[in-house]
């Protein structure tokens, strides 16, 4: 029977234990997507007991960023900060790992070829308009995704993980709701998973075999129309036969349309109700380890002690993410692996996070109030 402080290896990656800090977005990049002292300190101080980092979505294009602050692996130029970061990581003893994708309709405005980038046109934001891709456009963001990992590997991360959840460009392409294409990448489950394997395939052939790859992935979309867990079984099915090594299991938790202007938008998040019991997205993650093989990563309402435990020892869940409560209390990982689980600073799930990054500003905190920052805290 697995526990929390156990250890664990997959393709090469060694972790110390089982608890991982999942993507987080700050907004605390530059507008350049340089990492910057805030982000540094941001890992430093959570990275000291979990077994691994997942550093948060970073932009394979410029036109794909997710917060105006998104970090970037867009350019070579980015590859030193980015060594500066997994420096800061190693150093406290986690194995490390980003997250990179493209944003699609839910990206900041910008200028870019691809901002808007979707599917089929559906919009998430009145100010971005959404725009179907070219074949020619799903090619250049496969080989956008391909060089990020080489990238990424170059400065120095343990792992890559592909950012294939919550609505974002690579699962629009997954989701029945949002992807209508009549050609080869639109259609059944299948067919709707063939940029996804074909961005597998890509990091595949700049790192080789022996490089784990970690995929995120909706188990369902609660919205009509949406992403099945009988969808979500077969793409992961096909993932792990393109060479995924582990699976990070999230879902769409929660959704509403709303109207602007005579138009409809819809707005998702993955974050579970208040009143949703902690852990309860490993039922998920376990259907998918079970249909798979594949090691998989359960995140939702995990940073208690009991729930992060029994989904490890009587779920047989291989690694626990805890998001949210990491924010509020950086400790939370060292005082649940050394059975001080009183001691936890309570995350209020108020979304203040949420709303802060929502509003294209740093990362706030209700309840850590060192969050975000100051100049004079350097």
């Amino acid at each position: 029977m697995a526990g929390l402080g156990d250890q664990l290896t997959i393709n090469h990656m060694h972790l110390r234990n089982r608890l991982v800090l999942p993507s987080i977005t700050t907004n605390y990049g530059s507008p350049e997507g340089m990492v910057t002292d805030e982000v540094l300190r941001f890992y430093k101080e959570r990275a000291k007991d979990v077994g691994l980092v997942i550093v948060e979505a970073t932009a394979v294009r410029a036109d794909g960023r997710i917060v105006p602050g998104s970090l970037g692996l867009w350019e070579d130029a980015h590859i030193s900060g980015m060594a500066r970061l997994v420096d800061v990581i190693k150093k406290q003893g986690a194995a490390t790992s980003i997250q990179i994708g493209h944003a699609g309709p839910r990206c900041v405005p910008c200028v870019g070829e691809m901002m808007g980038a979707s599917p089929s046109g559906m919009a998430f934001r009145p100010d971005v308009e959404p725009q179907t891709m070219t074949l020619e456009q799903i090619e250049q963001l496969i080989i956008d995704h391909g060089e990020s990992v080489r990238r990424a590997a170059e400065a120095g991360f343990e792992s890559v993980e592909i950012h294939g959840a919550h609505l974002y460009l690579i699962s629009q392409f997954l989701s029945p709701l949002t992807n209508q294409r009549k050609d080869r990448f639109g259609g059944d489950a299948e067919a709707r998973a063939a940029i996804a394997i074909e961005i597998v395939k890509a990091a595949r052939k700049r790192v080789g075999q022996n490089y784990p790859l970690i995929f995120r992935i909706d188990a369902v979309e609660k919205v009509e129309g949406g992403l099945t867990l009988d969808d979500a079984i077969t793409v992961s099915r096909m993932l792990a036969e393109a060479g995924i090594d582990i699976l990070d299991v999230s879902l769409i938790a929660q959704s509403s349309w709303k109207g602007q202007e005579g138009r409809q938008f819809l707005s998702a998040t993955s974050a579970l109700p208040k009143n949703a019991a902690n852990g309860a997205n490993v039922y998920l993650a376990k259907k998918l380890k079970e249909k798979t093989g594949l090691p998989v990563i359960a995140v939702g309402k995990l940073g208690d002690v009991k729930a992060a435990a029994e989904a490890v020892s009587e779920s047989n869940i291989d690694m626990i993410a805890i998001g949210r409560q990491m924010i509020c209390d950086p400790d939370t990982a060292g005082k649940i692996l050394s059975g001080k689980g009183e001691e936890i600073i309570p995350c209020k799930e108020c979304l203040k996070c949420f709303a802060t990054i929502g509003r294209g500003v740093p990362m706030a905190c209700k309840v850590n109030k060192n969050l975000p920052f100051s100049k004079k805290d350097e």
